[in-house]
């Protein structure tokens, strides 16, 4: 006969956050890594590329998994329409600031005979195609999203009604 172990439940909710919170902390350093790698240290992608694909397939692994589940991707209230813009907006920002740093090391010469115009145009190119593009995937992201909830709701209507 097996012996079932019962755990209190705030033992149970408190494992899961601290697990919670180790995997945030791991994604945080895959992702960094990765960066340092590749800007910092001018590594070959070869050096970086595992972590790269952990955290980009673990990353899709979770939208997917919270689509399917039909879970608020950006929350629910007044705020919550916002934050695709607001991410959009960080977005371009932290890449703009990485490209323009790597950019100005690599062709700091080119920049200071043709002058800072250059690069200012080119940073201003860079924010605007990221924030658009980033805009246009969240916001397909939260119509799949909201599509997904819409048919999940009518499902538990109909199977309400039976």
């Amino acid at each position: 006969m097996k012996k079932v172990k019962f755990e209190d439940e705030r033992i149970v909710v408190e494992r899961r956050k601290i697990n919670s919170e180790a995997f945030g902390i791991l994604m945080i350093v895959l992702l960094v890594s990765s960066l340092v790698q590749q800007f910092w240290l001018d590594a070959p992608i070869e050096q970086y590329v595992v972590e790269m694909i952990c955290f980009l397939g673990i990353s899709i692994y979770i939208l997917i998994r919270n689509m399917m589940f039909g879970h608020d991707l950006f929350g629910e209230g007044k705020l919550a329409k916002y934050i695709p813009l607001v991410n959009s907006v960080v977005t371009g920002l932290v890449i703009t600031t990485i490209n323009g740093v790597c950019n100005y090391i690599q062709h700091k010469e080119i920049y200071q005979e043709n002058g800072i115009s250059l690069f200012i145009a080119i940073l201003i190119i860079t924010f605007i195609s990221v924030a658009i593009s980033t805009f246009i995937v969240i916001s397909c992201l939260d119509w799949l999203n909201r599509k997904r909830q819409a048919k999940i709701m009518s499902e538990l209507d109909k199977e309400e009604c039976e």
